[in-house]
């Protein structure tokens, strides 16, 4: 695989490891466990930049349409 392709896998695991994290802090919310909302937070900020990491990194491999 060339570097692009394995920094977009990379940014892609990370990506879904952090959303695996958030779906089961999202989980225990919903079940009424208690949260600390620096926590919460915290794992959206992240998640938010993996995603804007993941979207750059794609970039060579998307071809839009005009």
């Amino acid at each position: 695989m060339s570097i692009q392709q394995d920094e977009f896998f990379a940014a892609f695991e990370a990506l879904e490891a952090k959303r695996a994290s958030y779906r089961n802090l999202m989980a225990q919310i919903a079940a009424g466990e208690p949260f600390d909302r620096a926590v919460l937070q915290q794992e959206i900020e992240e998640l938010d930049v993996l995603h804007k990491v993941f979207l750059e990194k794609s970039k060579p491999f998307v071809h839009w349409k005009p």
